[in-house]
């Protein structure tokens, strides 16, 4: 019997990752309660391919108010990160069979960054760009857990139409991207790439907005728009579903994002979620009551655990 062992809350618990015949009965008499939801998600063999942004997330968490001009004490910490990275990394802990394709610089943070994502269990297939050096993100984190982000988004690293793979979408059932992939210059081409080939093979595919200010200044709102028309899923926060739609209310905004996708999925913090889909009614979902240490990546997970839970053929609304 093979065993691995992720993290599940803090505690390290064992999972079954294979079962020697006669004994499939045994599953949930050794599975904890808590991590039983994984197994309902892996039992169908359905891959998830996440495309774009593999970057190191460095966080500075200050104790208190930074000081200009002096010394704050806090933490400070280096991660593998970026918005398709973290969801790849999600998914495959939540029990998806996940691939992520990526660039990075042929570098050691680009080793760094590929290593740590494939140690979630992620199938990662790197593009390394020669020369270049690897991306990172600045991430202060506020003293109520809320992060405001410095980007060093390298061109060198960007994905680019050539490097797209038809191979990529092997044996895929779902794709996810960020805007990430459709901001800087070329992008409409690489998302027209990408969105065709899932569509050649009948694969649904979701998009995360991934910044309201980028889409309120690198590109015009109908841009945006028309890159995410015929996604299955959109994951914008409250922010981004504002930012493409005009509307603070976040029903609203979701409503109006029907436009454009089957399924409007509004992210708002504490406040919860709000999930709008075509031709069934609208409905929210309560934030669970915890203490905020980071925020960083929370979309993410979210975005993460709906489309695992896709890929089991799971309700929305379970």
């Amino acid at each position: 019997m093979d065993v691995t062992w992720p993290v599940c809350g803090s505690i390290d618990i064992p999972l079954v990752t294979s079962i020697p015949d006669g004994c499939h009965h045994a599953l949930d008499a050794t599975v904890p309660l808590t991590c039983r939801a994984r197994h309902r998600y892996a039992r169908p063999v359905r891959r998830l391919l996440c495309i774009g942004d593999l970057n190191a997330d460095i966080t500075v968490e200050a104790g208190s108010d930074i000081a200009p001009g002096s010394d704050t004490q806090g933490i400070v910490a280096l991660a593998a990160g970026g918005s398709a990275a973290n969801v790849a990394a999600g998914a495959a802990e939540a029990g998806a069979v996940t691939r992520f394709v990526g660039v990075v610089g042929d570098d050691l943070l680009g080793r760094l960054l590929v290593d740590e994502l494939a140690g979630h269990g992620v199938e990662v297939r790197p593009i390394v760009r020669p020369g270049a050096v690897s991306r990172a993100i600045a991430a202060l984190i506020s003293s109520i857990g809320e992060r405001s982000m410095v980007s060093d988004l390298s061109s060198a690293t960007v994905l680019g139409v050539g490097d797209v793979d038809p191979g990529w979408f092997d044996e895929v059932d779902w794709l996810h991207l960020t805007a990430y992939t459709w901001f800087p210059d070329g992008g409409d081409d690489v998302v027209g790439r990408l969105v065709g080939l899932a569509n050649e093979r009948g694969i649904g595919w979701s998009i995360d907005p991934s910044s309201a200010q980028m889409l309120r200044t690198s590109r015009s709102v109908q841009a945006a728009l028309a890159a995410f028309d015929g996604a299955a899923v959109i994951f914008p926060s409250r922010d981004e579903a504002a930012a493409l739609t005009g509307a603070d209310d976040p029903a609203d905004a979701a409503t109006r994002l029907l436009d454009v996708t089957e399924t409007a999925v509004v992210t708002c913090g504490a406040d919860g979620v709000v999930v709008a889909r075509r031709g069934r009614p609208l409905f929210a979902a309560a934030a669970i009551d915890v203490d905020v240490v980071n925020a960083l990546g929370a979309g993410d997970a979210f975005a993460a655990g709906f489309s695992t839970a896709r890929l089991a053929r799971s309700p929305d609304d379970a």
